[in-house]
C-alpha cells in the first residue's frame, strides 16, 4: 500500500509543479503561524512566574501587549497561508477536472456503452472534490500542523525535558489509530464512491427516462429501487462514519495517559520545589495546544486517504487509452473523389460477430440506401465509416486509403451525420445549428433552417434563433428537435451524408417536403447513405444494400429487388406494407 501511495503522489506532482511558487510561498507563511502558537505556550511561564509570584508590573504590561501582537500576526499568516494553499488546490483541481474531461471526450464510444453515465459524472465532479478536499484540508492541514508540533515540541524541551520525555513515551502511540483508521476510511471512500456512481447514473436513467416511467405508472416501483441504492450507500457511509469518529475517543484516551501522567509528575516536581508553577503551567499549555494539531493530523490523515481512493478511479480515466485515435505517422484525407470501399470488413462487439465479410463499393455521388430487420447491423456498418468503431478485419478505404491511416479530424470533417434520435445541446438554436463550425453567417444558417423546414417555427420562437432549447431540446418536440438537426447537416455541407432513420420522426406531409429538400441537398457532388425503414425515403436511391445476419445478401436498384422477390420484397411486406400496396402505385 505504501509503494502504491507514493506512486500516487508522483502522478499528482506534474499537476502541482507549475504552482509551486505559491506553495512555497504558503509554507514560509506557515512557519510564524505556527510559532505564533507555541510562543503563546511559552508566555504562561512568565505570566505566572514573573507576574503571579513576582508581581512584575512591567511584565504585566508587556505580555497582554505581546499577546496581542502574536495573535494579530498569527491571524495575519493564518489567512495568507489558507487563501494561498487554498486557492492553488482549487486552480490544481480546475486543472485536473478539465483534463480528465478533455480525456473523456478523446474515448472512443465503446468507453460510453460499457460505462454507466453517473459513474463518470461521479468521476468529474465527486472524485475531484475530495481531491480538492485531501489537498485543500488534508495536506495543507498536516504540514501546518506538524510545523506547529515541532514548535511547540521545543517549548516542552525548554521548560522541563524530563516531562517531555514521559510524553513523548506516550504520544506516539496516537499514530496507531491515525494510520489504522485512515487505511479504513480509503477503503470506505472508494466503496463510498462507487455507490455514488451507482445512484448518479440511476437519477440519470430515470430523470432522462420520466416518460416512460409515468407513462407505465411505475413511480412507487423506482422510489423503491431509489431507496435500496440509497440504503446501500448509507450503510457504507456509515461505516466511514464510525471509524471517523472512533479515532477521535481513541486518540483522546492515548492524549489523556499523556496528560495524566505529565500533571502527576509535573505537579509532584512543584511541591518538591524543583520546578516553577510557571514552567509547570506552560509545559501544559504547551502540551494542551499540541493535541489539537495531532487530532486535527487525524482527521486531515483520513481526508488524504479518501482523496488517493478518488485519484485511483481518476487515474483509472486517464490512463484508458482511446480505442480509436490517430495511427502513427496520420496523414490528412483528401477529399472523397472516387469512392468508399468495404473490403472483407467484419466486426465484432465483445466477440459477439456483427458484421461477417461484407465487401461493398459506394462510388463518389452516388445515393445508396442500407435497409434490412432490425438488428441485421445497418447502423454498425455506417458507424464503421467515421470510425465510431474500427473493424475487427478487413479494412474501409476512401479512393484506395486505409482510413485508419487518415486523421481522424480529417475523416470526420468529410462526414455530415443525422440519426434517428438527434442530440441537442443545452444551448441556443442558432448554437445548435452551427454545432462544428460556429463561424457560419446568419444567410446560411437561415438558408439551412429553410430547407429543413424549420425556418417559420424558429422564427415564433420567443428569441427566435437565440431562444434557449433546454437539455436534448426538451422544450421541443420530436420533428422539431429532427428538422434542426438536418439543418445541421445542411449547413456543414460535407461531401459524405449519412441519414440514419433522418425523418422517422415526422410525418407524411413533412416528411415529403424535407425528403424534397434532402434529394437537392443529395446531388452528384455529394455521396450518401440513407437507412430507412421508410419506402418513400429509400426508393430514389441509386442503390439498395439489403442486409440479413450481419451479411449483404442483396443489392440494386428498388425495382430489381421488388421484382426478385427475395429478402428485400420479404423485408417490406413486413415492415411497408402500405406502401407496398396497389394505392401507392408501387409495382414490380
Amino acid at each position: 500500500m505504501i509503494k502504491d501511495t507514493i506512486q500516487l503522489y508522483k502522478r499528482l506532482l506534474p499537476y502541482i509543479r507549475p504552482y509551486w511558487r505559491w506553495i512555497v510561498l504558503a509554507f514560509i507563511c506557515a512557519l510564524p503561524l505556527s510559532f505564533c502558537t507555541a510562543a503563546i505556550a511559552y508566555l504562561v511561564k512568565p505570566a505566572l512566574d514573573k507576574v503571579f509570584l513576582a508581581k512584575d508590573l512591567q511584565v504585566l504590561v508587556i505580555i497582554p501587549v505581546a499577546v496581542v501582537v502574536l495573535y494579530s500576526v498569527k491571524g495575519a499568516f493564518e489567512f495568507m497561508f489558507h487563501y494561498l494553499l487554498g486557492s492553488t488546490a482549487h486552480r490544481i483541481m480546475t486543472n485536473v477536472r478539465n483534463i480528465l474531461y478533455a480525456h473523456m471526450q478523446t474515448l472512443s464510444l465503446a468507453f460510453f456503452i460499457k460505462n454507466p453515465t453517473g459513474h463518470l459524472i461521479s468521476r468529474i465532479t465527486n472524485d475531484v472534490s475530495l481531491l480538492q478536499r485531501a489537498m485543500n484540508s488534508g495536506v495543507i492541514d498536516i504540514f501546518r500542523h506538524l510545523l506547529t508540533i515541532i514548535w511547540l515540541t521545543g517549548v516542552l524541551l525548554k521548560q522541563d525535558i524530563k516531562l517531555a520525555g514521559i510524553a513523548f513515551v506516550i504520544l506516539p502511540w496516537i499514530a496507531i489509530p491515525i494510520l489504522r483508521f485512515g487505511k479504513k476510511s480509503r477503503k470506505f471512500s472508494t466503496r463510498g464512491q462507487q455507490k455514488v456512481g451507482r445512484i448518479a447514473t440511476f437519477v440519470h436513467e430515470t430523470i432522462t427516462g420520466c416518460r416512460i416511467v409515468k407513462a407505465f405508472g411505475m413511480e412507487e416501483y423506482e422510489n423503491r429501487r431509489f431507496s435500496k441504492e440509497n440504503e446501500r450507500l448509507l450503510r457504507v457511509r456509515l461505516k466511514r462514519l464510525k471509524v471517523r469518529a472512533l479515532s477521535a475517543p481513541l486518540m483522546e484516551f492515548i492524549g489523556g495517559i499523556a496528560g495524566a501522567a505529565v500533571i502527576f509528575y509535573g505537579g509532584y516536581n512543584v511541591f518538591n520545589g524543583t520546578s516553577t508553577p510557571g514552567t509547570f503551567f506552560s509545559f501544559v499549555a504547551a502540551l494542551l495546544l499540541m493535541y489539537g494539531p495531532i487530532r486535527s493530523i487525524g482527521t486531515a490523515f483520513q481526508d488524504v486517504q479518501e482523496g488517493l481512493a478518488a485519484a485511483v478511479r481518476i487515474f483509472h480515466i486517464l490512463d484508458t487509452e482511446p480505442d480509436i485515435q490517430d495511427s502513427e505517422g496520420a496523414a490528412p484525407l483528401a477529399s472523397l473523389q472516387q469512392s468508399i470501399a468495404f473490403q472483407n470488413v467484419s466486426f465484432a462487439y465483445d466477440r459477439q460477430p456483427v458484421l461477417k465479410d461484407i465487401n461493398l463499393t459506394i462510388r463518389h455521388g452516388e445515393t445508396v440506401a442500407i435497409v434490412g430487420m432490425t438488428g441485421s447491423g445497418k447502423t454498425t456498418l455506417v458507424n464503421l465509416i467515421p470510425r465510431f468503431f474500427d473493424v475487427t478485419s478487413g479494412m474501409i478505404c476512401f479512393d484506395g486509403q486505409d482510413i485508419r491511416k487518415a486523421t481522424l479530424l480529417s475523416l470526420r470533417s468529410q462526414i455530415a451525420l443525422v440519426s434517428q434520435h438527434p442530440h441537442l445541446f443545452n444551448d441556443t438554436v442558432r448554437s445548435n445549428i452551427t454545432y462544428g463550425d460556429p463561424r457560419q453567417n446568419d444567410e446560411e444558417i437561415v438558408a439551412a433552417a429553410k430547407a429543413a423546414y424549420v425556418h417559420e417555427f424558429i422564427m415564433q420562437l420567443p428569441d427566435g434563433y437565440d431562444t434557449m432549447i433546454g437539455e436534448h431540446g426538451e422544450t421541443l418536440s420530436g420533428g422539431q428537435r429532427q428538422r434542426i438537426a438536418i439543418a445541421r447537416a445542411i449547413l456543414k455541407n460535407s461531401p459524405i451524408l449519412i441519414l440514419d432513420e433522418p425523418t422517422a420522426s415526422l410525418d407524411s406531409q413533412l416528411e415529403n417536403n424535407i425528403q424534397q429538400s434532402l434529394e437537392q441537398f443529395m446531388t452528384k457532388d455529394r455521396t450518401t447513405l440513407i437507412i430507412s425503414h421508410r419506402l418513400s425515403t429509400i426508393k430514389k436511391a441509386d442503390r439498395i444494400i439489403v442486409l440479413s445476419g450481419g451479411r449483404v445478401v442483396e443489392e440494386g436498384t428498388h425495382a430489381e429487388l421488388f421484382n426478385r422477390g427475395g429478402e428485400y420484397t420479404k423485408l417490406y411486406s413486413v415492415y411497408l406494407e402500405d406502401e407496398l400496396s396497389p394505392a401507392h402505385g408501387i409495382s414490380g
